[in-house]
Parts: structure tokens; C-alpha cells; sequence
């Protein structure tokens, strides 16, 4: 919104009429409106001397700006005085939310140059505009006809409804639709005691509206006046707890929609668990209407307001309640998947409803259903298993340019370097330092061939293991082979001695001695997303696992994403759990974890962001998720 504008309109006056003058002369002039006919309009166009140096003055605000309907309708909402926001709630509705409570509520109805809607707290009049632009969208109706015969709407302050008049008006004349006076179904009262079916026979014969769209008022007990609270007795849903003036709203909306009709609100969200929305809950439950409730948190929809809220969808046909949470920018991309149904039997009224649990299992899906999983976009591989890896693994005291030194059983020996590989252990490892400080060698029996023409990263199991010949062994590495011999007899105890062995020396198990990449080292178990990166392509482990690629920027990515809050939280809450706060990382439990699409631009800003609060606020963004105890 212009800012000067806003900065100008606080200092002018306090006068409506001059406020309105300002206003659509002001919008007129910047839209180049000539020889209008409307004598509502005609009313509110500023001719006199003394007054076009103000408007010029207003006008400059404007210069090579645009002035739009939609910035009409903010500033309509912004003048309102303060006082009267505090007794009636009233509150700009962005566009976005108001488009899509009109979109979703009309989807699925046909003839809608017939249907009606009404706002029973209308404003100024935003709902009921943005109505009007999806039935001439839709249908190609003229808005004269539209305002005439398809948008109703009630307010306490009668300059609201004035305003919404021009605001109506002013889109008619937008598409060049003029006429002297044009016929409103627009009523200043309050909602709270006005009868629907006395005041127009139409939607009376009609048994209701087809629409209702409403932003209701959010006025707390402290604020309402004792004419409002008497009436707010008259209406069963507002009989416990602490009076709220929306509460009635939704049985005020609903006893004026037709069966077959759709309700769409924008409103306070804690209904469903407060005291004084127990009566309201009692009434859904007895009721079964069909209920989408999407569940804004604790993200902000309104700017002036610190206010946490949700979009309800109701129809009277019987239902259940359909739950999600979203981020408000986030939701015209929810579908069907997104929501978690819940029998109204299933919920408890006088408590509240639970729906903890539900905001959990919308988490998890959106943390696994967000792109492309973990498992399908990197090998996920286990680490070697010799099943003594006491015998095979040492630390080497010193080395020389051929052998490595080492004690066992308090006994010093030497072997051949070119027999041992570079080994760790995932479990132990916390960062990248201690690739260094507890790397060890292992005694690597075995010839790796390479099959010519072949993909060795994509094709890793074609890289062929075959163990040492015995002859070739002994003659080629006599000091490795004489170190074993010392445990021949304990190696034959692997697998209780049943088992029998190609060679006595071989590894208890020749998975993992042929992975070939760059590599993500993570543990078994954790207490802490541990995630190291060697660049060591032929680094064997065990103990672990590890993430592979041929791709350095693509892994330190996922590094830097899997040592997130967000992933741990969905690791608590997958995995398999072990004292002390340690947690499962198995292939099982990492391999769904999914891995959203990033923009270049997204993945340098992710990169480059350090602190913990501004990464888990960037991610639970990506993933669209509002409410996660991280």
C-alpha cells in the first residue's frame, strides 16, 4: 500500500463525506473517468475552488502510480476511526484470502448468474466484490445486474454500506457500465437481530442464500456493549465462557444459507479448543456439517491485527470435519491429501477438539511429500560388515613409506600399506575434524575390477570384489597374511562357526567394499542429525551408513538441510526411539524424507544462512508448515 497516501489520509480530515470526496475523486482522475451518469457518484465529485488544491495536492501521491479498486477497498478500511474498530471489528480482508474463500465455495455449483451471496458483515464490501468479479468472470453477466440481483449485505455503520455502494459502483463503471441508479441490496443494522426473510421476499421464497462470505467481527467481551451482549443471548452458540462477537456469527451465517449452500469465513481460530467456543463445537457436532477448517497457527493474516485466525468452509449437507494447517501465502496449493478428516463423534466438544495430533501427521506428509525423496535421489548405502573387526581394523602407531605399525594383544606388527584402506566409523563421527581423528586402516583382502563401458557410480555393484588368491596373498603381503594367520582360529568363529567361507580370510560379509563417491557419514543411532562429507571416494565404513554422490554441491546441500531442526523433528517422530534421547537413523527411517525443489536462488540464500531461527523459518516456509515444536 502507498505509504504517503495512508501517511496523508491520517492527517486530513475526520469527516466521512470529505474522506469519500477525497477518495473517489482522486481514483476517478488518476483512472481518466469522464461524463459520469451516476448520481451517487456524481455526489462525491469534488468541483468547488477551495477543495481542487486539496484534491491536487492528494493527487500528486499518485504520480505515474496506479489507483486501484483493491487499493480503494484499504483505504476505505484504513479510515475507518479507531474507536469504531474496537466496538465492531472491523478489519481489511487481503484479496488473496478473499479469492480464495469465493473460489473454493463456488467450485463446485453451476447457474451462477442465479445463485446469491451475502456478507452479514460486510464492510466495505470487499467479499461482495470479489464475488461480483467471479460471476462476471465466469458467466459474463453485467455488474449492474450482479449488484442488483446476486450481492446482499448488512453493516452496523451505515458508511460502510455507503462505501460499499461505491465501490460496487465504481466496478460497474470500470467496464463501462453507467447508470443514473442502480437498485442495492444493501441494509445498515445489526446482524445480531436482523430477519432476511421480513426484509427481502426474494431470498425468502429462495429459503436462504446461496453464499455467505463474511470476515465477522472480532470484538472480545471487554469491548462489546451491553445492547450487543443482550443480543448475542439470543443465540445458543454464544452461551459459554467469555462473550466474543464472532462466535454468533457462524449461527447467524448459517440459519440464513440455504441446504445446499456454502458458508466462508475468514475468522478467529480458537474456537475449537476454547472455553467460550464449547457451545459453538456442540452445535457443529449436533449439526455434522460438512467443515473445512484450515488453520492458520500463529501466522499473521491481518497486519493491523495480532490476531491468529483460519478460513472455515461449511455446507449443511452432513459431513465431517476436513482439517489442515497452512501458511496464509501458501494456500492455493493445498489439495485434497492435505486434509485429515475427523468424525464429529470422534471430537470432543466440551474440551475442545484435539487436532494436535492431525497439525503432527500434516508435518510428516508435507515433510515426506514435498519433492522428490531421499532415498530416490542419493544411494543410501550400509557399511561393511567383517564381523571382527577387532582383527581387521587397527589404528597405526607410526608409518614409513611401506608399512604401517600397529599393536594387538600387546604385540607390535607391521603390514603392507598397499593391502589397507582408509576405514571409519559413522557412529562416532560429529564433524568433519573427526575424519582425521579417528580414521583407521583396514586390512583389505580383496581386488576390485572394473568393468569396462560401465557407470560405476550408478552401477556400483558391477565394480566386481573378489578376494586375494591364498598363493598370491602370502607371497605378495607376507606380513598381513602372517598377522591373520595368528587369528585363523578366531575368524572361524564367525557366524557360530557354521558357516563356510570361500576363504578363511575373507570378510564376514562383502556388502559395501565396492561403493566408489563422494559420501554423507551418519550414524546408526543419534541424539543430533550428525552428517559428515569426505571427498575420500573410496573411504570404506562401517558402523553407519553413508549418502553417496558424484555431485560435492549437491551433497553439502542435503548436509546442510539434514543437520536441520526440521529433520530431526520428523526423525522423532518416524524413527524408532532408545533411551537418553537417541533416535534410530536407519535406511528405513531417512530413505522418505523428502527434498523440495530449490531455485538457484533458494539454494544460494539457504546456503548462506546461519542462524538457527532464520533456516528453520526458510524450510518450514518451503514445506508450508505453520506449527512445528522444534
Amino acid at each position: 500500500m502507498n505509504q504517503h497516501v495512508l501517511k496523508y489520509l491520517r492527517q486530513y480530515s475526520t469527516n466521512i463525506r470529505d474522506i469519500n470526496r477525497l477518495l473517489v475523486s482522486s481514483y476517478l482522475k488518476v483512472n481518466d473517468f469522464q461524463n459520469i451518469s451516476n448520481e451517487l457518484i456524481k455526489g462525491y465529485i469534488i468541483n468547488e475552488d477551495e477543495e481542487i488544491d486539496e484534491l491536487n495536492k492528494f493527487l500528486d501521491l499518485f504520480r505515474n502510480k496506479l489507483f486501484t479498486l483493491e487499493e480503494l477497498i484499504e483505504f476505505f478500511e484504513f479510515v475507518i476511526s479507531p474507536s469504531d474498530k474496537i466496538v465492531n471489528g472491523a478489519v481489511y480482508t487481503p484479496k488473496y484470502i478473499r479469492d480464495y474463500i469465493v473460489s473454493e465455495s463456488i467450485a463446485n455449483y453451476e447457474n451462477l448468474e442465479d445463485l446469491t451471496a451475502c456478507d452479514i458483515a460486510c464492510g466495505c464490501g470487499g467479499f461482495l466484490f470479489q464475488y461480483a468479479l467471479k460471476i462476471h468472470q465466469i458467466t459474463g453477466k453485467e455488474f449492474i445486474q450482479i449488484i442488483e440481483q446476486n450481492l446482499y449485505g448488512i453493516d452496523i455503520t451505515g458508511y460502510s454500506i455507503e462505501r460499499t455502494k461505491i465501490l460496487l459502483i465504481l466496478l460497474a463503471l470500470s467496464q463501462g457500465e453507467d447508470q443514473e441508479e442502480i437498485q442495492f441490496n444493501l441494509y445498515k443494522g445489526d446482524s445480531l437481530e436482523f430477519n432476511w426473510f421480513e426484509n427481502s421476499q426474494i431470498i425468502a421464497d429462495n429459503e436462504g442464500f446461496d453464499f455467505i462470505f463474511s470476515n465477522p467481527p472480532y470484538v472480545g467481551s471487554s469491548n462489546l456493549e451491553e445492547e450487543t451482549k443482550n443480543l448475542m443471548k439470543n443465540w445458543s452458540v454464544a452461551s459459554t465462557g467469555k462473550l466474543d462477537l464472532y462466535i454468533p456469527f457462524f449461527e447467524i451465517g448459517l440459519k440464513w444459507l440455504k441446504e445446499s449452500g456454502t458458508l466462508g469465513y475468514i475468522t478467529v481460530n480458537n474456537f475449537y479448543r476454547s472455553l467460550n467456543g464449547r457451545a459453538l463445537r456442540n452445535y457443529f457436532s449436533e449439526k455434522c456439517f460438512q467443515f473445512d477448517l484450515i488453520d492458520f497457527g500463529s501466522e499473521q493474516v491481518f497486519k493491523s491485527r495480532q490476531t491468529y485466525t483460519c478460513i472455515c468452509l461449511i455446507s449443511k449437507r452432513g459431513g465431517y470435519l476436513n482439517y489442515t494447517s497452512s501458511k496464509p501465502e501458501n494456500i492455493n496449493e493445498l489439495s485434497e491429501r492435505d486434509f485429515i478428516k475427523f468424525e464429529y463423534s470422534d471430537l470432543n466438544d466440551f474440551i475442545g477438539w484435539k487436532l494436535d495430533d492431525a497439525k503432527t501427521k500434516l508435518n510428516l506428509e508435507r515433510l515426506e511429500n514435498s519433492g522428490k525423496k531421499l532415498g530416490d535421489l542419493l544411494s543410501i548405502r550400509n557399511g561393511f560388515a567383517t564381523l571382527r573387526n577387532k582383527i581387521y581394523l587397527f589404528s597405526p602407531i607410526r608409518e614409513d613409506d611401506d608399512w604401517y605399525y600397529f599393536e594387538k594383544d600387546s604385540t607390535e606388527y607391521r603390514v603392507e600399506k598397499e593391502i589397507c584402506k582408509d576405514a571409519i566409523k559413522p557412529n562416532i563421527l560429529k564433524n568433519e575434524v573427526d575424519l582425521e581423528t579417528f580414521n583407521e586402516k583396514i586390512i583389505f583382502p580383496y581386488t576390485i575390477i572394473d568393468e569396462k563401458n560401465v557407470d560405476l557410480f550408478q552401477n556400483s555393484q558391477n565394480r566386481k570384489v573378489k578376494f586375494i588368491p591364498e598363493n598370491y596373498f602370502q607371497e605378495n603381503f607376507p606380513q598381513a597374511y602372517k598377522y591373520l594367520s595368528n587369528y585363523k582360529e578366531e575368524l572361524s568363529k564367525r557366524d557360530k562357526g557354521k558357516r563356510e567361507y570361500e576363504i578363511w580370510y575373507a570378510y564376514g560379509r562383502t556388502q559395501a567394499l565396492n561403493i566408489n563417491g563422494l559420501k554423507l557419514l551418519f550414524p546408526y543411532i543419534s541424539n543430533a542429525p550428525y552428517f559428515v562429507y569426505t571427498n575420500n571416494q573410496d573411504l570404506l565404513f562401517y558402523n553407519g551408513y553413508a549418502l553417496v554422490s558424484e555431485n560435492e554441491e549437491e551433497l553439502l546441500f542435503i548436509k546442510k538441510l539434514l543437520e536441520t531442526d526440521v529433520f530431526w523433528y520428523y526423525i522423532k517422530y518416524t524413527s524408532k526411539p532408545y533411551s537418553s534421547g537417541y533416535f534410530a537413523l536407519a535406511k528405513n527411517y531417512v530413505k522418505n524424507f523428502s527434498i523440495p525443489v530449490f531455485t538457484d536462488e533458494e539454494k544460494w540464500k539457504f546456503m548462506n544462512l546461519n542462524k538457527r531461527s532464520a533456516i528453520n523459518k526458510f524450510l518450514l516456509n518451503k514445506y508450508n508448515i505453520i506449527d512445528m515444536e522444534l
